[in-house]
């Protein structure tokens, strides 16, 4: 299975494309706010390179959330499009647990951390073996108060190691509260495209028509709240 794969979920992109388990090309781009302008491009220069087309591609997987709602919309709608334009299916997958992918085959339980603005991150806590994950602490939007006293509660205070943005904020406000953490090198925040193409074919029977794909994001939008309250 040929499996073509995304993530627009924060600053940095990212595009793979995978044959079954394994990685074929995977490009990924830094540049904060321009994914509309790269992403279509970026995925036809990586067809070409892997001498793959379009109609080659059995199944289109994107990080579907939580992130920026931005970033989210502009991948989830270039994945549609694409999947409709071939009659291709669709896989959304969680950005935390593609970013905690990163760390697979980790001891410590992994917790991937974004922030999520106004004083709260998005996060979870994932036990890790190989490409296995168990859930110790569902995904969710967090005061970062309440997300450590959840790790302490979970017993992995000591034995949990955290990844992420989120980091760029919160790092020293984990070290303070959760002494005996640990933290992943920066060059391992970013979620990589092909993680969401193994979780993807990992979850092959929740694979959907395009237009079942939603984006996740753990919270209402600014937009969305401010209507809610009028």
């Amino acid at each position: 299975m040929k499996i073509a794969a995304f993530d627009t979920s924060s600053s940095s992109g990212s595009v793979a494309i995978l044959d079954d388990d394994q990685l074929v090309a995977e490009l990924t781009i830094a540049q904060p706010g321009v994914h509309a302008q790269w992403l279509l491009k970026a995925f036809d220069a990586l067809l070409r390179d892997a001498g793959v087309c379009l109609q080659d591609i059995d199944l289109f997987a994107v990080g579907a959330g939580p992130g920026s709602f931005t970033g989210l919309r502009i991948g989830i709608s270039a994945v549609k499009g694409l999947a409709w334009a071939c009659g291709r299916p669709v896989a959304g997958v969680s950005v935390l647990e593609a970013l905690a992918m990163n760390l697979r085959g980790s001891k410590m339980a992994v917790c991937p951390i974004l922030d999520a603005r106004k004083g709260d991150v998005y996060a979870a806590l994932y036990g890790l073996d190989a490409d296995i994950s168990s859930v110790i602490i569902e995904e969710a939007a967090f005061k970062p108060d309440d997300l450590f006293q959840r790790i302490r509660d979970a017993g992995q205070d000591t034995s949990v190691v955290f990844i992420g943005s989120g980091l760029v904020t919160y790092k020293d406000a984990v070290k303070e509260n959760l002494p005996g953490a640990r933290f992943a090198q920066p060059a391992f925040w970013h979620v990589r495209a092909l993680n969401v193409g193994l979780m993807a074919l990992a979850a092959g029977d929740k694979a959907m028509p395009p237009s079942g794909l939603r984006p996740v994001y753990l919270r209402k939008s600014e937009v969305e709240a401010k209507t809610t309250v009028v």
